[in-house]
């Protein structure tokens, strides 16, 4: 039996009871409770799935079956939209190929296996430099939509032109087994998708690392994450499953039409998703079988009354419940603590020695410092840092105009100078955030200056931002695990962080900014960098906070021996935690030695002081 394809309205059936808020000093009731409900309702609801043909007529059966297609179609942008942050309002384009796949295929008498792959290699095929274009734009948005529009109209357009393959405007039939048969069959390939994505894609490290790579990609870049590649895999296995999606709903629809790739459809899932809720595997599901039901039962009873009066309560879960309906259940559910939260992954064991700097690593978090680690710089090695000739330019506006500097191991070096002298920009080029237009750059010997961030930081960079930079939406626990994930000598912060390393029930962004430094500083430690970047550290801090950052900054040098690079106008920061003062005025090296020369030095005074 076929179903009509539902017309895409947004429609709900109603809001799933949820209990109120439970705080974290609760009675061991309601915990155990919540674990007993996160532990049997997928269950339950597998169980009520498997069970639905023996209730419900041919129909409705049919009905449901449509709406695990529509489902899943939803999944599959959530992939995009909700995991990584990439709006595609054409995804219609990657779900119209495996329809059409499916309806070829039959057409010519061709293994459905086969039809179905060569859809999902080619929306893969098309997403991924329409992704990779979107990315490297300022904001991806908006490339983004412009271009899955595009791709969704130029693939109806062929649909509509090419009667003799397509059959034009009147589509292609398509054929499956009987309803119960096509019910379990959608339902397994369902199944099987969503279990595959969130093996390989929702938990793991790589969850983690999109989670980080879309809610925070500067931050994710100073970990040692891709961002650009995660959130492109993410997009491209967003457009397979939306192929899948496809293939699935030929047979149940009956009939493949241009309409498929068009921007009703590419809307409709966006509205399904925003109903059910994003970045949750029953959201996207419950909305589009909501919306599907709805429009299945009442849509032909009540036509534009019942269109209007689910506009109506789209708008209504908007305001009142923008992270749709499935949001409050999910956090009862998941019980106090951030909504977000890092995907589960077996820790790997701090190492004491490190291969690659061949060194000791920090002390644990349970050790307390340890002085006799302290590592001996060794002089004869290749500078942490060694730059020449560094030039940079903002259209006519030369900022750097030739700029040498070296590093040493062990090194504190602090950078001054006026504003609009450059440093930040100098920062930024050495971190890897801005290329140089001329000049060589060697981070450890090895010749960096086309490197992105991530490959940096993989040398041993480290980055500490002006406005401290974390996943707010983690808790200060989770920034941790992340960071020890992603770090290629992974060790556990010492033991003054010991308070953020146990805090997993806050947001790291409602932190005071004096933590989230300490947050930031620890999660750049656990990566054991030999090389620290430090743009203007105490800014905002209190006199107190300031003084106790620059004593945990001293620490770090004398117990790690990781050099220090640090941006700084504070001259008692400068006067406490430099080795040598380095002048940058007018883009070029003015002077550089201890504090008290570089003061008295003329050229200084005039440039930076405003003495002459």
């Amino acid at each position: 039996m076929n179903v009509a394809a539902a017309s895409g309205a947004p429609s709900a059936s109603g809001a799933p009871s949820a209990a109120g808020p439970v705080s974290a000093s609760s009675a061991p009731r309601p915990g155990r409770l919540r674990r007993s409900l996160r532990a049997g309702l997928p269950g339950v609801a597998g169980v009520a799935l498997l069970a639905a043909p023996f209730g419900l007529d041919a129909f409705a059966v049919a009905t449901l079956t449509l709406g695990l297609c529509y489902g899943l179609f939803a999944y599959g942008l959530d992939l995009s939209w909700g995991r990584a942050g990439l709006l595609s309002v054409g995804h219609a384009a990657f779900f119209g190929l495996g329809a059409y796949a499916v309806a070829l295929g039959q057409e010519h008498g061709l293994p459905r296996a086969l039809t179905v792959a060569a859809a999902v290699a080619a929306a893969v095929v098309i997403a991924v430099p329409v992704v990779l274009t979107g990315l490297a734009a300022p904001v991806p948005d908006a490339p983004l939509i412009l271009l899955t529009i595009g791709v969704g109209l130029l693939l109806q357009r062929a649909a509509t032109t090419f009667t003799g393959l397509t059959g034009g405007t009147n589509g292609l039939p398509a054929s499956g087994p009987d309803v119960v048969t096509s019910y379990y069959v959608t339902l397994a390939v369902v199944a099987a998708v969503v279990t595959g994505c969130g093996v390989l894609l929702v938990r793991g490290r790589f969850g983690a690392r999109l989670i980080a790579a879309a809610r925070n990609p500067e931050r994710a870049a100073q970990s040692g994450i891709d961002p650009t590649r995660v959130r492109a895999t993410a997009f491209a296995a967003s457009a397979a499953v939306a192929a899948v999606a496809g293939a699935l709903y030929a047979p149940v629809a009956g009939l493949v039409s241009p309409q498929v790739f068009g921007l009703g459809l590419s809307t409709s899932v966006l509205i399904w998703l925003a109903l059910g809720g994003r970045e949750s595997t029953a959201g996207p599901f419950v909305g589009a079988i909501a919306v599907t039901v709805g429009q299945q039962y009442l849509g032909s009873v009540w036509q534009g009354w019942y269109v209007l009066a689910l506009a109506a309560l789209f708008l209504l879960v908007v305001q009142v419940a923008p992270a749709g309906l499935t949001a409050v259940p999910r956090r009862w559910l998941a019980g106090p603590g951030p909504v977000v939260r890092l995907p589960s992954e077996s820790r790997r064991r701090p190492r004491r020695t490190s291969a690659r700097t061949g060194r000791a690593t920090a002390p644990a978090a349970g050790d307390g410092p340890d002085p006799s680690v302290a590592p001996v710089p060794d002089p004869s090695g290749p500078a942490p840092l060694a730059v020449t000739g560094i030039r940079k330019s903002f259209g006519p506006v030369e900022v750097l105009a030739g700029v040498d500097l070296i590093v040493d191991a062990g090194r504190c070096v602090c950078l001054i100078g006026p504003n609009g002298a450059g440093k930040s920009t100098f920062l930024n080029v050495v971190a890897g955030q801005l290329t140089p237009d001329a000049g060589t750059l060697r981070l450890f010997g090895t010749d960096a200056a086309g490197l992105p961030v991530h490959r940096r930081v993989g040398l041993g960079v480290g980055r500490m931002f002006q406005i401290p930079s974390v996943v707010a939406e983690l808790s200060p626990a989770d920034n941790l695990r992340l960071a020890r994930m992603q770090a290629p000598e992974p060790t556990e912060p010492p033991a003054e962080f010991r308070d953020l390393v146990d805090d997993g029930l806050r947001p790291a962004g409602t932190l005071p900014l004096a933590d989230r430094r300490r947050l930031e500083l620890a999660m750049v430690l656990t990566a054991a960098p030999r090389l620290l970047l430090l743009d203007e550290p105490a800014a905002g801090l209190g006199p107190d906070d300031a003084r106790r950052l620059t004593r945990e900054l001293r620490e770090v040098n004398r117990r790690t021996g990781c050099a220090l690079l640090v941006v700084e106008h504070d001259m008692d920061i400068v006067r406490e935690l430099a080795d040598d003062v380095v002048v940058l005025a007018g883009g070029r090296v003015l002077a550089r030695g201890p504090l008290d020369a570089v003061a008295a030095d003329p050229a200084v005074r005039a440039a930076y002081l405003g003495v002459r």
